[in-house]
C-alpha cells in the first residue's frame, strides 16, 4: 500500500509539472494541482509509530485513525521478516500487520522486551508475510 501511495503521490506531482510546461506565465490549475501534491506528502509523513512509557500510539494516514493501544490490551504480537502483527481487541476483530525496516523493528522489539507486561506476549514467525493476513 505504501508504494501504490507514493507512486500516486508523485504522479500527482509529475502531471503538475507537465501542466507548468504547457504554459509560459504561471498557471493556477497547475499550482493546485501542486498544492494537491503537498497535501499527499503531508498526510503520507503523518504516519508512525510511538512509544510511550505505558502504551503504542498508532498514526495511520489520516489525523482522525491514531489509536493508543496499552500494553495490556495488546494480546500478542508477532514479529516476521519484515513486518509485525499486533493483536488487540482495541484495534478490531482481525489482528493488524505493519509493514517496518528492520531497524525499526528491532527498536520497538528491544523496548517492549524491557516491558514486564510484554515478557511473553512475543511470537517469532518467520513465515509471516502480508498476503496471509
Amino acid at each position: 500500500m505504501t508504494i501504490i501511495y507514493w507512486s500516486c503521490t508523485f504522479a500527482i506531482l509529475f502531471m503538475s509539472l507537465i501542466l507548468s510546461l504547457e504554459n509560459t506565465k504561471p498557471y493556477l490549475v497547475s499550482n493546485i494541482v501542486m498544492v494537491v501534491f503537498f497535501i499527499f506528502v503531508f498526510l503520507g509523513i503523518k504516519r508512525y509509530f510511538k512509544l510511550t512509557e505505558k502504551s503504542i500510539m498508532i498514526q495511520y494516514l489520516l489525523p482522525f485513525y491514531k489509536k493508543e493501544l496499552s500494553f495490556e490490551e495488546i494480546s500478542t504480537i508477532k514479529v516476521g521478516i519484515k513486518s509485525i502483527e499486533i493483536n488487540s481487541t482495541r484495534l478490531s476483530s482481525k489482528p493488524k500487520l505493519f509493514i517496518m525496516t528492520k531497524k525499526q523493528k528491532e527498536q520497538l522489539i528491544e523496548v517492549l522486551k524491557e516491558e514486564r507486561a510484554f515478557q511473553d506476549k512475543i511470537i517469532y514467525d518467520d513465515q509471516l508475510k502480508l498476503g496471509e493476513q
